[in-house]
């Protein structure tokens, strides 16, 4: 048979029959002016150890001339490109089908991956790998799961990420319908900002604002919470897809620790922090604040405790009262103190005595039943005294009447002159009460024996 030499040409497609089959060759028939030849690596696209494993004799199959060698009377065929385009036409079919499929990892290149699916090399670039940074090499001989991100000009691109992504939305959809407020879980902190930080738990992000990281005041997150750092924390809101979390919620709060080691009546240390008009604020300890109001300052309502007191001096008080819930605590100094005034029992009127203990212009201050009462200078005696050193003397006992009597301001008023007056009009009473009840005499008691007489 003639052959036209012209009829043929390299990346024809060609049918013949198979008329020899060795270990490392397939001889074909297909009407040439030689006969075609496709050597074992050209065959196919798997491995085999030899050609007789896929063809034998007889066999009619299709194939590519990849040379025409006009020495050697020896034309060379393919059939590796028509089983590649073959598969490549059935994956474009499977693609569209799927949304994602398995392909094994085979080298690390310039920029990504080089991937295998079924002898179908396949490209994923390293940003396509994961969610979160990764190296490289890390995935080689890996299968991953994938899906397709472009398939243009025999060239695919393919991406993990989208699998990653696709699967996290429909878990952290799940998820966060699970999550309900008050419950307790932990996460890792991903990223601090000036008004908070994120969290992770699980597929969902929740945010921990700044006034929910801790009961005392916050000027920095990190002075609480750094990134990567595991954390327990409360869910104190969910809606609209977004998630509060607090960790104070977990915390006692500082008073309610403070009760725990305090109780009305303890003595404690403080801190001035503030003075104001009606009283001092003290700080107990950080963030416990309690209120020293002036009239629990001292038991002597005239001493100005807060002039003697700068902002930031430890004093030492006494716990009157404390109300947790409201954050309110009552302080005293005076109740620490004794109140010398508790034991007066003197009453206005009643005759006291007591030791002259301080000369003033205006008066003497007598120490009576443990405290200092005013003896003005006009009360000394009835005459008009000029000179109160002339008449009284330091350290001597006198005696004198109460005039007035007040615990409450620390008063109390004595009075020698009207204790002298009081007694003399006294005598002065019990004089005329003497004179009322002695018998009258009259003219006729004294000539009473005359006129008898005169009568007989």
């Amino acid at each position: 048979m003639e052959f036209n030499m012209k009829k043929i040409r390299n990346g024809m497609l060609v049918e013949g029959t198979v008329f020899m089959v060795t270990d490392n060759s397939v001889h074909l028939d297909f009407g040439a002016f030689a006969e075609g030849v496709i050597y074992k690596d050209w065959l196919t696209l798997e491995d085999i150890e030899s050609c007789k494993d896929v063809m034998k004799e007889g066999d009619v199959i299709t194939a590519k001339i990849s040379k025409i060698d006009h020495e050697n009377q020896q034309i060379l065929l393919s059939r590796t490109d028509i089983l590649l385009e073959e598969k490549r036409k059935n994956f474009d079919k499977f693609s569209h089908d799927v949304e994602k499929f398995n392909a094994k990892v085979k080298r690390s290149i310039n920029g990504g991956l080089l991937l295998d699916y079924n002898g179908i090399e396949m490209f994923m670039p390293l940003s396509h790998s994961s969610l979160d940074r990764v190296e490289a090499e890390d995935f080689v001989g890996q299968t991953l799961e994938v899906s397709i991100l472009e398939n243009k000009n025999g060239k695919i691109k393919v991406s993990r990420r989208k699998v990653l992504e696709a699967e996290r939305k429909v878990n952290r959809k799940k998820e966060f319908e699970a999550i309900q407020v008050n419950d307790i879980v932990k996460g890792k902190v991903v990223r601090i900002m000036d008004f908070g930080a994120f969290v992770e738990i699980g597929f969902n992000q929740g945010l921990i604002h700044k006034s929910e990281l801790s009961h005392h005041r916050t000027e920095k997150v990190e002075e609480v919470v750094v990134e990567n750092q595991e954390v327990e924390v409360k869910v104190i809101s969910k809606e609209k897809g977004k998630i509060g979390l607090s960790i104070k919620a977990l915390e006692k709060t500082p008073w309610q620790i403070f009760s725990e080691e305090n109780k009305v009546g303890d003595e404690i240390k403080g801190k001035v922090v503030r003075k104001m008009a009606n009283g001092i604020l003290v700080e107990i300890s950080r963030d416990v604040i309690g209120m020293l109001h002036k009239k629990d300052y001292s038991w002597d309502p005239r001493l100005n405790f807060a002039g003697d007191v700068q902002v930031g001096d430890e004093v030492t008080l006494k716990v009157l009262s404390l109300d947790i819930k409201n954050r309110k605590m009552g302080l005293s100094k005076k109740h620490l103190e004794y109140n010398p005034w508790k034991d007066v029992t003197v009453r206005v009127g009643e005759e006291v005595s007591g030791m002259v203990e301080e000369l003033q212009s205006n008066g003497a201050l007598v120490k009576i039943q443990g405290v200092k009462a005013f003896l003005p200078i006009g009360e000394i005696k009835s005459e008009r005294v000029q000179d109160i050193a002339q008449v009284l003397k330091v350290n001597e006992v006198i005696n004198a009447v109460v005039t007035n009597v007040d615990k409450h301001s620390w008063k109390m008023s004595i009075s020698m002159n009207q204790l002298v007056e009081g007694k003399q009009r006294a005598e002065f009473a019990e004089y005329l009460k003497t004179e009322e009840t002695a018998a009258p005499t009259t003219l006729g008691d004294l000539f009473k024996d005359q006129l008898e007489k005169f009568k007989k």
